[in-house]
């Protein structure tokens, strides 16, 4: 689970990743492992009180100027995710800075398409399905619309899986303030929803000087600001959910995790994220709702309530399940 951090040069996007780092000393040529923040992983591990507890995490790719060179182009096709730092604490130049960002995404998708479009012509391939397809999407690009906003159905995108098109990739837009925004983020919101992506607003520089201040305090801190949890966590979490993942949980005195699981799995899927054995000899699942569990922290009850479900093969795992495999190999 990779996500591109990219921008244009001075935007503030070192300072975030080096935020996300909780250090400006990091190294931002490096891959850098982020856990996500989850209450109700915190609520289980104060339940059971395990030796371990273990978030689901995500991995965070500085993408150096200039970001949108064929190289680093590269670096984001191999991203489940791409955030763009736009600037909006100096020129705050925003519709602007989007419409290029957009642009070079489409240019770079477009380039590959006609490549790819031309060899298959040349090889009397240029009626195939996978072509057809490739000519309509090429046709949607160049009316300046990225592949978010087009119609694919399932077959459709694992025929354009290979291409790891940037334009069709989750994009979260990041204007970077000071304090308040050098210029309104209206106009930029509605073009960036009107363009299948989302915005979230953060001062990059706020969030590295949070990292410097003792966690006990940095609640109370963010909270005299009018914030309930800071840019980061809103960030990491924002990120995490343009995955289309969901989170189920397994529960013991040795670990408590968080496993991210794509969007619906069925139960032995969820068992292979385990090990390749629990989903070779899946026998059955065990499986309590997180909602019910949270208001009965009680196996026992839950059983006697008739509430402890147990699932075959077929059952598609939802987001906040807590589950026991039971398998034999």
């Amino acid at each position: 689970m990779k996500i591109a951090l990219a921008g244009k040069p001075g935007c503030g996007r070192s300072t975030l990743f080096k935020a996300l780092a909780g250090s400006a000393d990091v190294d931002t040529g490096k891959p850098l492992t982020v856990q996500v923040p989850d209450d109700r992983l915190d609520f289980l591990t104060d339940i059971h009180m395990p030796e371990k507890k273990i978030n689901a995490t995500v991995v965070f790719y500085d993408v150096p100027s200039p970001s949108f060179s064929p190289g680093n182009m590269a670096v984001m096709r191999n991203a489940a995710v791409i955030i763009v730092v736009i600037d909006n604490y100096a020129l705050g130049d925003l519709e602007a800075d989007f419409s290029e960002v957009e642009s070079e995404l489409i240019l770079s998708d477009m380039t590959i398409t006609e490549k790819r479009l031309a060899r298959m012509r040349k090889e009397s391939r240029g009626k195939s399905r996978e072509a057809v397809l490739l000519e309509r999407i090429l046709a949607h690009m160049e009316t300046g619309q990225p592949l978010r906003t087009a119609s694919l159905d399932s077959n459709e995108l694992d025929l354009l899986s290979p291409y790891a098109p940037l334009s069709l990739k989750p994009l979260l837009v990041v204007p970077n303030r000071m304090g308040e925004p050098v210029t309104p983020e209206n106009t930029l919101h509605e073009g960036v929803l009107s363009h299948g992506a989302s915005l979230l607003p953060i001062d990059a520089g706020l969030e590295l000087e949070l990292t410097e201040i003792e966690s006990d305090d940095r609640q109370e801190f963010l909270e005299s600001l009018g914030y309930s949890s800071s840019g980061l966590s809103r960030l990491i979490r924002e990120s995490y959910s343009a995955l289309d993942l969901i989170v189920f949980y397994t529960i013991g005195k040795d670990e408590v995790r968080a496993w991210p699981l794509r969007q619906g799995a069925t139960a032995p899927e969820a068992a292979g994220s385990i090990h390749s054995d629990f989903a070779r000899g899946f026998i059955r699942a065990i499986v309590m709702p997180y909602e019910l569990y949270h208001e009965f922290p009680d196996r026992t009850i839950l059983k006697d309530r008739g509430e402890l479900r147990i699932e075959g093969k077929n059952y598609v795992v939802q987001d906040g399940d807590i589950i026991e495999i039971r398998f034999n190999v």
